[in-house]
């Protein structure tokens, strides 16, 4: 019989254990324990007592075991209106001892309150366990039975092992709960962290956008008036406000990618292209330091497909570095690719013949605001967070960075990346290129207008008066309200917009403009403060510059959006009439005039008239079909710059895409074509080709 008894108490103890570890909370595994223990013993009462901590005295709950709930709801309506303190009542005597208590008959005891509802109903024995945290009591289980019942030893034991349990099922909770608020609170000092970062970076930019804007223009102006003693000392302060900047977005990149809020625009772009461009910008760096500054890229590389912003920053950063600390030596920027694998990597490395790094510097140069020594922060300056920044960005993008250096000999940083780039985590935001709406609207538009919506006066100054010497047409708005009701008058050909505005502000302004047909194909640039371009790209914007200006960057963005101020011309060669007849109406509704030709060979003799801006070439016709014609096309080298565009419905075999690849910009099938689809295609194609488009006239 005890053999048998002490299997029970065994599975008992197992059972109450394993479906309290599986509950939901703590009142559900207090629950389960209440029900096990009075099934097993046949006691009709059970109740959970919790200690508050405030009061330091045992609280009654709601969670009960009762055999019957009629029998007992008085009993259950005094016990629910009754705190017990240490030492009063039964409960409080666990409290006070932190073991359990017995009281074979209640209705006697002296120390029970509630002895006269026990007699009540029939209430006699009474036991309560300690549910256990450590050495605190942190609940206290109550049972009472209908019989004067002996304390029972064994059945005491497993009754406390039972508490035991319910006390690790409670100090995980506390410690799940104490997770919870820290990560909660860790969460709330990032969005505090965010918001500040976010509002210093706007009161910082504000008056740098200012300093920046309006020496650039003094120097052009002192340039115009042969003021050469003012343009030297100007050029200082242009520099100060250019290097302060550097330093705010080093820390607020580094401050978005501990939040894991780095944003990446994955788009497809020409790496030689953006070589160029990168050792463009740092050449006069290199020169400063006496520097020879080599390039090597093939122009055969190609695309990739990654983030062509951050490709930049981790490139010039490398070349910055590489130049900054090499004085009268040679900097080499090397451009190939590798396999790795079954993907191929695009390696880009710099290298110089400076300074160089002991192996204790290289073992610590990623690390963040870290430099080789102190006195390399004295002498050359910078935060220390270029490097840091570099490889995390890298990495981000599926890539590395490694070095490889020799005190007093020089370094070569290798930078490797997927061509197309596979970001590693979800711990930062990556979204998809904004559509290109760069379609060719109004080409015999007199002027180019741009209007202007931002609440910062200087910054409106600064914008009217850089666009104005570029020979746009310009109009400013102060806020929101009067942008949109310029833009309903006006119809400019494109915006200008600040994000950060009273009343209507630039996020709710852009919804109302694609909201308008007729103002939803205006593109607009938004120019702010905010690094969010995300948001601005699902909203419709075109483009998205951060304050301070970068002017090259703008005047490059207006040239694309930008038709010249002259009708275009198009050359649309296809033999079906049907197709030429929604050609021409696609282009002669926007502004161009089209010449036809059915076949290749009408083809040759229309290039005798005026030069087309673009050529739509359909590849199977009669007489003299698009490859062939395509092969003509090379005997006149005038039209070698001109973009062409092949439609067809066939179905091209790798062959023939080799075949084209060297000679057409873009293939589209007939079978997608669509009026939209086919103006997005051809407005990419215009922008590309306006500034190489001469003026038109008759060829002989």
């Amino acid at each position: 019989e005890s053999l048998r008894e002490k299997t029970e108490f065994i599975q008992l103890n197992q059972a109450i254990t394993r479906a309290a570890n599986e509950a939901e909370s703590v009142e559900d595994a207090m629950q389960i324990a209440l029900d096990q223990v009075c099934a097993h013993t046949g006691w009709p009462v059970g109740h959970v007592y919790l200690f508050d901590e405030m009061l330091g005295d045992l609280a009654p709950t709601k969670t009960w075991h009762l055999a019957n709930a009629e029998e007992f709801k008085t009993f259950r309506r005094i016990t629910e209106a009754t705190r017990f303190a240490s030492g009063i009542g039964l409960p409080g005597r666990v409290l006070a001892s932190g073991q359990p208590a017995w009281i074979m008959d209640v209705t006697k005891d002296p120390n029970f309150p509630r002895a006269q509802q026990a007699m009540e109903i029939g209430v006699r024995a009474g036991a309560a366990f300690p549910v256990l945290v450590g050495r605190q009591v942190a609940a206290v289980l109550e049972f009472f039975s209908d019989k004067s019942v002996e304390p029972y030893e064994p059945l005491m034991e497993v009754i406390a092992q039972i508490g035991t349990q319910l006390g690790r099922v409670i100090e995980r909770t506390r410690a799940e709960t104490q997770l919870l608020a820290a990560k909660e609170q860790a969460e709330a000092a990032t969005q505090a962290k965010s918001r500040f970062l976010a509002n210093m970076s706007h009161e910082l930019r504000t008056p740098l956008n200012a300093v920046i804007g309006i020496t650039e223009m003094l120097i052009e102006d002192a340039e115009e008036l042969g003021q050469d003693d003012s343009i030297e000392p100007l050029q200082r302060i242009f520099r100060a406000g250019k290097h302060l900047l550097h330093l705010i977005n080093e820390i607020l990149d580094l401050s978005k990618i501990e939040a894991g809020k780095m944003e990446f625009h994955i788009e497809e772009f020409d790496l030689p292209s953006l070589m160029r461009d990168v050792t463009t910008t740092v050449e006069p760096l290199a020169e400063k330091n006496g520097n020879l500054l080599t390039v090597a890229c093939p122009e055969d590389l190609g695309a990739v497909r990654a983030d062509q912003t951050r490709l930049r920053q981790i490139v010039l950063n490398l070349l910055s570095n590489g130049c900054k600390f090499t004085k009268d030596g040679k900097v080499s920027l090397d451009v190939t690719t590798e396999t790795s694998g079954s993907a191929e990597q695009v390696v880009i490395a710099v290298s110089d013949t400076g300074i160089g790094l002991s192996q204790e510097q290289v073992g610590k140069l990623f690390e963040d605001f870290s430099q080789a020594d102190s006195s390399t922060t004295r002498r050359f300056g910078g935060t220390g967070l270029g490097l840091a920044i570099s490889r995390r960005l890298a990495r981000m993008m599926g890539g590395d960075i490694e070095v490889e250096s020799a005190l007093g000999e020089g370094s070569t940083f290798t930078l490797r990346l997927p061509r197309i780039a596979s970001m590693e985590s979800d711990d930062h935001e990556v979204t998809a290129p904004a559509p290109d709406r760069s379609v060719a609207r109004n080409a015999n538009r007199e002027n180019f207008r741009v209007l202007v919506v931002d609440d910062d006066k200087t910054a409106r100054e600064l914008m009217r008066v850089m666009l104005a010497k570029e020979g746009y047409d310009v109009v400013t708005a102060t806020d929101g309200e009067a942008g949109l009701e310029l833009a309903r008058r006006l119809r400019p050909s494109l915006i200008t917009l600040d994000v950060i505005m009273p009343g209507l502000d630039g996020w709710d302004f852009l919804k109302e403009i694609k909201a308008d047909d007729a103002l939803a194909d205006i593109p607009v640039i938004m120019v702010t403060m905010l690094d969010q371009p995300d948001r601005g790209f699902t909203l419709g914007a075109s483009e998205y510059l951060t304050k301070p200006i970068d002017r090259d960057r703008l005047k490059q963005m207006l040239r694309k959006y930008h038709v010249a101020d002259r009708v275009r011309h198009v050359l649309v060669v296809e033999d079906d009439e049907a197709t030429r007849r929604l050609l021409r109406s696609i282009f002669v509704s926007n502004g161009w005039e089209v010449c036809e030709a059915e076949n290749g060979n009408v083809a040759i003799e229309r290039l005798t008239g005026p030069r087309p801006d673009l050529i739509m070439l359909d590849l199977l016709m009669p007489e003299m079909d698009g490859f062939e014609f395509l092969e003509r096309l090379r005997e006149f080298p005038d039209f070698e710059s001109v973009p062409v565009v092949v439609l067809t419905a066939a179905d091209l075999t790798r062959e023939d895409h080799l075949r084209l690849n060297s000679s057409v910009e873009q293939i589209i099938q007939k079978s997608g074509l669509s009026r939209k689809d086919l103006l997005n295609k051809i407005g990419e194609l215009i922008s590309q080709h306006a500034d190489d488009s001469p003026d038109t006239g008759a060829r002989p």
